[in-house]
């Protein structure tokens, strides 16, 4: 599997405007478990579909420019230790907001995954559920999905369905 200091990368999509607020860049892992039906990112489930390459480089090429940071998947938290640490790295070097995607939800990262909490400012939960789907859901791709606001493990905020400015 992957060490605490390297990550299967997908794919990193600069300046995007489609994976948070503003201008992003986005870094898909690859590795997933869940596999939700009529996945969207389904050649990404296996993890060696994605290219290794160490956090301090995952690192530099996210922070490139000036734009913050969205990660999503496949599944970030099966790549939970390198992941972890590619967070702390963020938030100790930079000013930067991040955003992350998973499908699982906010109740069972916290019993399973509580110190990223402490490390992202937007998570966006739950599994895809394709007969949930609507077509211009801003952020998420089914209704079942939620955006937390989160300052950290204890203070939480559900802003799924709020105007809010980042």
């Amino acid at each position: 599997m992957v060490s605490n200091n390297e990550l299967y990368i997908a794919r990193i999509v600069y300046s995007t405007s489609t994976d948070g607020v503003g201008l992003r860049n986005s870094l898909y892992v690859s590795g997933c478990p869940i596999h939700c039906a009529e996945c969207h990112n389904k050649q990404w489930w296996d993890i060696e579909s994605g290219e290794k390459q160490t956090v301090d480089s995952v690192f530099s090429h996210l922070n490139s420019d000036q734009f913050d940071i969205s990660i999503l998947g496949g599944e970030p938290l099966m790549q939970y230790e390198p992941i972890l640490n590619l967070c702390k790295m963020i938030k100790e070097n930079t000013d930067k907001t991040i955003w992350l995607w998973s499908g699982y939800t906010l109740e069972w990262i916290k019993l399973h995954y509580p110190e990223i909490l402490s490390y992202i400012d937007v998570l966006v939960d739950g599994p895809f559920v394709s007969k949930l789907s609507l077509p211009n859901l801003q952020w998420r791709g089914s209704t079942n999905q939620r955006i937390w606001k989160v300052k950290n493990v204890n203070e939480i905020f559900d802003i799924t369905e709020k105007l809010f400015d980042m």
